[in-house]
């Protein structure tokens, strides 16, 4: 058996949850024929369905590593070229987060609780996907502001619906297996970006066109593939409806009444709060004639294809760490650094020998964070209330994007058009990281009877459930 459910499961849905609780090991599987088997929820795979799991779940990332690492790179040269300001970018750059904001809190509420043929994430995606492509293919032919909302109001409903996938991961690969799954989702979505920053990122300036045409195609084949051949398991049926006015107040007491919930939301947030720092803007400093570094679109993506081969060679070690010590040192470590060398990037001359330093630096640790953010999600939100939880932290963590788009853009404005500050900006930000989670750590676990899929800690335990709270203590 590769990815067929296992009906059995669910029968002994509550002996499981008893192990999770417990925080045990689990013992290795084995089907009838003697094979090794994993399993996620009914979900079960010999070693030829988890290489087909991964493999295919890989070709999927590109989408999203072309919607993380391309789309920031294209688009402020293709603003550069129609002429939009600083703060006009930043306006622009509000759509993305704004569609999270508004979409997905009700749309991760819903995914938990649909029950299709197709599964409970896949249907958000299959939709949304055509979307992403269409503000892809707008946005090099437009010529005002308007029109270029509009391409970015679509690719921002798109993102929104999107961040399902999450809650998708986490239902589908095996829990033992995350920290390498999410190490080889971001090596072989680097390599793609390699090809993206070596080849196709120096033809912005000539040929946008062509280059924002073929990722569409590239990332909308790639997406539905994944979609379309890895299949969900099954669920157990969703919890009977309270009425309108319950589901409101447990919605906002789940996701907004602890301060482990809170300071989680934050430790998560305030990564989207430094982003724009070394996207956008970083993009604008070394490209800016009069009060950046000058560079063409060619040097600009020879020097960030250094940073992804750096970032190629750290994910896969950092995914097999994550399995071994769980993500919360990795998360800690990698967001305090990261925000100590955008610090630096401000701080230290910037002569082509310092710079090429500390992007170096930038791109080491930052590949770390990456490889440790669903990780991170996955062993703090229970899974059953994951797309509703991941729902309250969208809405913190698009707040804290919209505030970093609109107040930076200001900011930068404010001191002459100066793109370095963004460096200020982002490194404080990254140093909330490692210290709310710090707090988050010294709080209760509050979702009883409902573990994580995946530890803390590490050590291939299921759940880490060490400060959940028992219904006597509640």
């Amino acid at each position: 058996m590769t990815d067929v459910p296992n009906t059995a499961a669910l029968e002994n849905e509550a002996t499981t949850a008893t192990s999770e609780v417990d925080g045990q090991t689990p013992e290795r599987l084995y089907n009838a024929r003697g094979q090794r088997v994993w399993r996620a929820g009914t979900l079960e795979y010999t070693r030829w369905g988890i290489a087909r799991l991964m493999f295919l779940l890989f070709i999927g990332q590109f989408t999203f590593v072309l919607e993380v690492t391309a789309l920031p790179m294209m688009l402020p040269l293709l603003y550069e070229q129609r002429g939009f300001t600083a703060s006009e970018m930043g306006f622009l750059g509000i759509f993305a987060p704004l569609g999270a904001l508004v979409l997905f809190p009700i749309l991760g509420y819903f995914s938990d609780r649909t029950r299709t043929r197709l599964g409970r994430r896949r249907p958000y995606d299959l939709i949304a996907t055509p979307f992403w492509f269409i503000g892809l293919v707008i946005a090099p032919f437009t010529q005002s502001l308007e029109l270029m909302i509009l391409a970015l109001a679509l690719i921002g409903i798109a993102g929104a619906v999107n961040n399902v996938l999450t809650g998708f991961y986490n239902d589908v690969v095996p829990p033992e297996l995350m920290g390498r799954f999410s190490g080889g989702m971001r090596f072989f979505g680097s390599i793609g970006v390699l090809g993206f920053q070596f080849g196709l990122l120096r033809f912005v300036d000539s040929s946008p066109v062509t280059v924002f045409l073929t990722v569409a195609t590239v990332a909308f084949v790639c997406e539905m593939i994944m979609v379309i051949f890895v299949k969900e398991g099954e669920y157990p049926p969703p919890p009977r409806s309270k009425g309108f006015g319950t589901e409101i107040y447990n919605y906002i007491k789940e996701g907004f009444s602890s301060r482990y919930v809170i300071f989680l939301w934050l430790t998560l947030g305030v990564t989207a709060l430094g982003a724009p720092a070394m996207g956008y803007y970083f993009v604008r400093y070394f490209t800016d004639d009069v009060h950046g570094l000058g560079m063409t679109s060619g040097q600009l993506g020879t020097l960030s294809g250094i940073g992804t081969a750096i970032g190629l060679c750290v994910t896969p070690f950092a995914g097999w760490l994550v399995d071994r010590v769980g993500p919360k040192l990795l998360w800690m470590w990698a967001g305090g650094m990261v925000g100590i060398v955008q610090i630096a990037l401000f701080l230290l001359p910037q002569t082509p020998g310092v710079i090429s330093v500390l992007y170096g630096l930038f791109a080491f640790f930052n590949a770390g964070l990456t490889v440790g953010l669903l990780p991170i999600m996955f062993a703090t939100i229970p899974k059953e209330r994951f797309g509703q939880l991941n729902g309250a932290n969208q809405i913190v963590t698009r707040a804290f994007q919209i505030i970093a788009s609109i107040g930076l853009g200001a900011f930068i404005t404010f001191m002459g058009e100066d793109y370095r500050y963004a460096f200020l900006f982002g490194g404080v930000a990254y140093l909330g990281a490692p210290l709310f989670l710090i707090l988050m750590l010294r709080q209760p676990y509050p979702y009883r009877n409902m573990p994580p899929s995946m530890s803390l800690e590490g050590g291939r335990r299921i759940g880490d459930m060490s400060r959940v709270v028992s219904p006597e203590s509640a």
